[in-house]
């Protein structure tokens, strides 16, 4: 494989640690998924999930912060399934501005609280 393709594989956006409920619902079939974030981005998140979706579904995805909850509908990018790691890559779609909004300001938490960290 050459260099550019692995660039291309590369995210776009940087992911942060972020740990929060979440519900992943297949658009076509409308069946449910409940997991958990372990990462969280502007352009898209991972679910932890012991039955992810298949690569390419179109999902309504909620996530459960506090008082807060993020909602947008995303594409699964990546999938895998092993027995003590399993869970789903997903790219938000079209987001709405209170909903970014939404999404930066736990993100701005996140790098406030890592910063304090290092």
């Amino acid at each position: 494989m050459g260099e550019g393709s692995q660039s291309a594989k590369k995210r776009i956006v940087r992911r942060c640690p972020f740990v929060a409920s979440a519900e992943v619902t297949d658009l076509s079939s409308e069946t449910r998924r409940t997991g958990r974030t372990s990462e969280l981005g502007l352009g898209g998140c991972y679910i932890e999930t012991p039955d992810p979706f298949l690569k390419g579904t179109l999902v309504q995805l909620r996530i459960f912060r506090g008082q807060g909850v993020f909602e947008t509908q995303a594409k699964v990018v990546y999938s895998h399934n092993v027995q003590l790691n399993s869970g789903m890559g997903l790219a938000f779609q079209e987001i709405t501005p209170n909903q970014r909004s939404l999404l930066e300001d736990w993100l701005a938490e996140i790098v406030t609280i890592l910063g304090r960290l290092s």
